[in-house]
């Protein structure tokens, strides 16, 4: 969809989404959201009456995205060797198409990590039909039925989320590296899920 073809409600989220990514939260001026959208600051106010608010709206619409491919995927016939094999791809095809996120989140972990915490705690816990709990049971299942080696949920998935996250949190210095470009290389995305795939199920797998 043309940016023409937008509403000014999603014209805002598409330019507050950029200022956050550039300036996280504290430093993120909705007067240049209001630019970036080309719309009055009256109007941005009129959608969305504070930072905070246009803030996890942003950060909401982001993560239900996310939230609702997972919530269609984990079921209680998965199997601990289909969710590595699967998780991986579904994270870093979704991050691939939202880079803003990354930036946004690991700009304000380091700046404004209390704000950030705050606005995750709100929209896992009252907008998110998915829950952790019971994945984190299903986790702990596993565990003791000795199918995977990690006993607790939360490095379970921390082990997973570091490895499909680096590759865009270090960039510059994969890109340096390896010498492509790795925001528009496929085959690039397609052979780092498989090694991150391969590197996963051979440790944490029983």
């Amino acid at each position: 969809m043309k940016k023409a073809d937008l509403s000014s409600k999603e014209k805002i989220l598409l330019a507050a989404q950029k200022e956050f990514a550039a300036r996280g939260y504290s430093g993120a001026r909705m007067e240049a959201i209001a630019r970036g959208a080309a719309i009055n600051k009256a109007m941005l106010f009129y959608y969305f009456s504070s930072k905070d608010n246009l803030y996890r709206t942003v950060l909401f619409g982001v993560f239900s995205e996310f939230f609702g491919e997972i919530g269609r995927f984990v079921s209680q016939q998965l199997t601990p060797d289909l969710f590595l094999e699967k998780f991986p791809e579904i994270h870093i095809r979704f991050i691939a198409r939202h880079p803003d996120l990354v930036r946004i989140m690991v700009f304000d972990l380091i700046h404004n990590p209390e704000n950030v915490t705050a606005a995750m705690t709100e929209i896992i816990k009252e907008k998110m039909s998915f829950k952790p709990q019971p994945f984190f049971e299903l986790l702990r299942r596993w565990h003791k039925q000795g199918l995977v080696s990690e006993s607790d949920p939360v490095h379970f998935m921390m082990n997973i989320i570091a490895l499909a996250i680096f590759s865009f949190i270090g960039k510059p210095m994969v890109e340096a590296i390896s010498g492509i470009r790795v925001a528009s290389d496929e085959e690039f995305y397609r052979r780092r899920i498989a090694s991150v795939v391969n590197v996963l199920q051979r440790g944490m797998l029983k």
